[in-house]
């Protein structure tokens, strides 16, 4: 009987000892993070204080109240957010949000009728939250609340996840079209891999074939070349290190020795005065048997060889053997999607598998990854593929192990050396059932998206775009197979193995019974994600040790130092999204079969939303331009989520034997198929490529209007089509036909973006449009109210000077010979050490050593221009 009472009161006593540590880990973080905000500026608030921010990214600085910012970033508006957070900061706080209303509305829904039809009535051996679930219900008919407040939460999903694609691709078409990102070199060049045989490096047949092409531009093979720039910049990085160590060494030593009232050297502008030749950096020119050599010395001899070399090998770099690829720059957007949207209508173009890839700069680029041929990255992606879900496999086995332990004392019966868990105190049961498993889960998990990444570039991904992309699906996959699956079953097997020991055919009645108290195990996970995750995001515990601990010890350069003030922090999108769509998943599959967990998402969902938003407009870098692609992806990921809790609550009925509740909800989970179909079939075709008519609307044309109906989907399959027939597309036939010349009203993009604060918008920046007009998004997120809430300084255009210009070279071609930054000393040692450099490109401009003896930076390194986006 203690026994029972010790397993019953498991789940409440799990859920205390979770909640409890979590709350005050919260409350500490929070606290410490209101007291430092406007004494760490630049912890807290980078954005406002780093110069190499470009201006229009630095938002006015934060309230300095307590919780001030919060009503400020609530009340900006939707075009500032914009352009705070950047276009995929914004999606995914848009996402957050996606998920913090459907949880809401969903609670309103389902609480008021499940919980009294789960609580009363039931099964009187229930315990704890087990009394408000599913598994308390003992009357078949009352699972038809169940089903059809399953009915009315999807589908709120299901409209929600069709709204949000339709405003995504009416953002994604505004976006492009707008003056800058209109004049971009990025946005008028595309990429084409895995060319015909008969192509590469064939300039004047691809000339024919996309003759509005103005530059042609093969990908070649420089493996000699990129050898030997590895190599410099291996070395350079060893010289600079060991230049600012003897300098930095040398004045500590003179430091002391005046400190000390000690004779001085003669020549106090010597390194060897302070350190003996034996005692400077040293290091061996092969791992373990090499010849041990002066760094200073070999380096300042090998580097003048080494640039002579590579510079000879970059002015014959169009020598070198085409590979494959070819960049296509053209005048202007509108031909550069003439051409993306006709490369998958011609047929040799088919057969080889040629990809097509635009929006991507010089640094997006894998540049080893281009030689690839269709087949070869075919192999390549199957065995990243193989690996991956190899690793998924066994994963599951801690994974498993972490999911038991949620659920141990249910193993005290048949597993004897265990029984001294029954004696333990409740406080320490909880913390060991619901604490102790949910940490080592994000721990395992946290382990994984490096490795993912470095799959992603073995499988032959030419982007890094696509490389992040790809993170998001596999690690959604584990997240969902590991988080969810393998520990939701192993938490309900657990809980029933001595029940199945006993009788073996009840296995799959007892598992369906004990699923729904697998949901205790993700109420405490929830309170993690949701109370100490966005709590420790706001604290930046990990920045502010770096910055005012590690990096005091380790930033020991002018260099380093000016790259720790001056550099921001990233955001991971393809890690991020996965970790909340999880949470998302978790809600989604529970929120009919333990309707309570819905109530702690909602509060997640709200908690992480504000630390991001706080976190993306102050703290932040933008990422790397994907223009949201994330996004659409992860909304189309909550269908695995809709699945899985159509397919449990299909399996519960039939195991309660509940025919109806179980038809109708078969019937839920065909048209659950339909639409992910439809949608598919729908959104994805235009993610990457913008209808013609879009440009002319957006350059002012007044005889073509953007097809709001299907957004262009039928247009752009015309258009393709017929670039190779030599017919003229719908959008430049209604131009012909009214002006006579197709390109004639096409020209820069008319400056219509509002901005700002006065784009008549008011309220919460990403918040849906009103409930009234929920239903309407043809009328509310169409393409031209899009461009009524896009940022003001899109009206703007980029102007490339000669110098600014990158060409789609490989970077080992464009490498140039490297500056050196050493700090300048009252000894002299820096210009003696200039002197020495053999021609080499060292400096001490803008630095000097400080009152105690470190170097310090006046300025921005040498050789540093302002980066202009491409």
């Amino acid at each position: 009987m203690a026994n029972s009472t010790q397993q019953t009161g498991s789940s409440t006593s799990a859920f205390v000892s979770t909640l409890i540590p979590n709350l005050i880990i919260f409350a500490v973080f929070v606290s410490l993070f209101i007291a430092l905000k406007n004494k760490q500026t630049r912890v807290y608030t980078p954005r406002t204080t780093v110069p190499t921010v470009p201006k229009e990214c630095q938002p006015d600085p934060s309230p300095s109240g307590a919780f001030a910012w919060v009503n400020h970033l609530l009340n900006k508006s939707q075009s500032w957010m914009i352009q705070q957070a950047g276009i995929d900061g914004y999606f995914f706080l848009r996402f957050l949000f996606f998920f913090a209303t459907v949880c809401f509305f969903g609670a309103c829904l389902i609480l008021p009728i499940l919980l009294p039809v789960n609580a009363t009535n039931g099964k009187p051996d229930s315990k704890g939250f087990d009394i408000i679930s599913f598994s308390n219900v003992e009357n078949k008919n009352r699972f038809y609340a169940h089903v059809f407040c399953s009915w009315i939460f999807f589908g709120l999903i299901v409209y929600g996840i069709y709204r949000e694609l339709y405003y995504y691709i009416s953002f994604r078409h505004a976006y492009q079209t707008s003056p800058y990102i209109d004049s971009l070199t990025s946005t008028r060049t595309l990429l084409l891999t895995s060319l015909p045989k008969d192509l590469d490096d064939n300039e004047t047949e691809i000339k024919a074939l996309f003759p509005a092409a103005t530059s042609v531009t093969f990908a070649r093979d420089y493996k000699d070349l990129t050898k030997d720039v590895k190599e410099r910049t291996k070395l350079s990085n060893k010289y600079e290190a060991a230049l600012n160590k003897v300098i930095n060494k040398s004045v500590g030593i003179n430091m002391k020795l005046i400190k000390k009232n000690k004779e001085l050297p003669e020549k106090t502008n010597e390194v060897e005065s302070y350190i003996p030749e034996k005692k400077q950096p040293h290091h061996k020119l092969k791992p373990f048997i090499g010849e041990k050599v002066n760094t200073i010395e070999y380096a300042a001899e090998k580097l003048p060889e080494l640039n002579e070399k590579i510079k000879t090998q970059q002015d014959e770099y169009l020598h070198a053997k085409s590979i494959g690829s070819v960049f296509l720059e053209f005048p202007s957007q509108l031909e550069l999607q003439r051409a993306l949207q006709a490369v998958e209508y011609y047929k040799p173009f088919r057969k080889s598998g040629t990809q097509a890839v635009s929006n991507a700069t010089p640094d997006d680029i894998i540049w080893d990854n281009l030689g690839n041929s269709y087949y070869v990255r075919l192999g390549k992606k199957a065995i990243a593929v193989t690996v991956l879900t190899l690793m998924i496999i066994f994963w599951a086995i801690p994974v498993a192990v972490v999911g038991c332990i949620s659920n141990i004392n249910y193993l005290t019966e048949k597993v004897h050396f265990l029984r001294f868990i029954n004696n333990m105190p409740h406080v320490l049961m909880g913390i060991i059932t619901g604490l102790l498993p949910v940490v080592a889960l994000a721990i395992l998990m946290s382990l994984i998206p490096p490795f993912i990444k470095a799959m992603g570039k073995v499988s032959g991904l030419v982007t890094y775009q696509q490389i992040d992309l790809w993170c998001q699906d596999w690690y959604y996959a584990f997240q969902v197979i590991q988080v969810f699956l393998v520990t939701t079953c192993a938490s309900a097997a657990t809980s029933v193995v001595p029940a199945i020991i006993n009788d073996p055919s009840s296995a799959m009645f007892l598992l369906a019974q004990n699923l729904p108290k697998a949901s205790n195990f993700y109420i405490c996970f929830i309170l993690l994600q949701g109370l100490a995750i966005p709590s420790g995001a706001l604290l930046q515990i990990v920045t502010l040790i770096l910055s005012k601990i590690l990096g005091r010890v380790l930033d020991n350069t002018p260099r380093k130092k000016w790259s720790r003030f001056n550099s921001l922090s990233q955001p991971s999108l393809g890690v991020l999204y996965p970790v909340y769509s999880l949470i998302g998943v978790i809600t989604v599959c529970y929120a009919i079969i333990s309707p309570i967990i819905i109530a702690f998402a909602v509060v997640a969902f709200a908690l992480v939303y504000f630390a991001y938003l706080y976190n993306l407009v102050y703290v932040m870098g933008h990422a790397m331009d994907s223009r949201g692609r994330n996004f659409p992806k992860a909304m189309f990921q909550i269908f695995v989520a809709l699945y899985l809790a159509e397919i449990c609550l299909v399996g519960l009925f039939v195991m309660a034997k509940a025919w109806g509740p179980m038809a109708l909800e078969i019937v839920m989970l065909v048209a659950t198929m339909a639409a992910h179909l439809y949608l598919k079939w729908r959104f994805i075709p235009l993610y990457d490529v913008v209808p013609i008519s879009a440009v002319y609307d957006a350059a002012g044309s007044e005889n073509y209007h953007y097809p709001i109906d299907d957004q262009g989907k039928k247009e752009i399959a015309a258009t393709g089509k017929s670039f190779w027939d030599g017919t003229t597309s719908p959008a430049d036939a209604e131009t012909v036909a009214s002006s006579g010349k197709a390109d004639a009203s096409v020209h820069k993009p008319q400056p219509t973006f509002v901005g700002g604060e006065d784009n008549g918008e008011s309220g919460h920046s990403v918040s849906m449009a009103a409930l009234s007009h929920f239903f309407k998004p043809a009328e509310n997120l169409n393409f031209q109210k899009t461009r009524s809430h896009m940022p003001a300084f899109l009206n703007e255009t980029v102007e490339y000077t000669p110098e600014q210009v990158v060409p789609y070279l490989h970077p080992s071609v464009v490498s140039e010979e490297p500056n050196f930054w050493i700090g300048r000393d009252e000894l002299g040692l820096s210009a003696t050490l200039i002197g020495k450099s053999n021609g080499l490109l060292v400096s001490d401009e803008n630095t000097e050593f400080n009152e105690k003896g470190k170097p310090e930076y006046t300025g921005p390194p040498p050789g540093y221009e302002e980066a202009v986006k491409a």
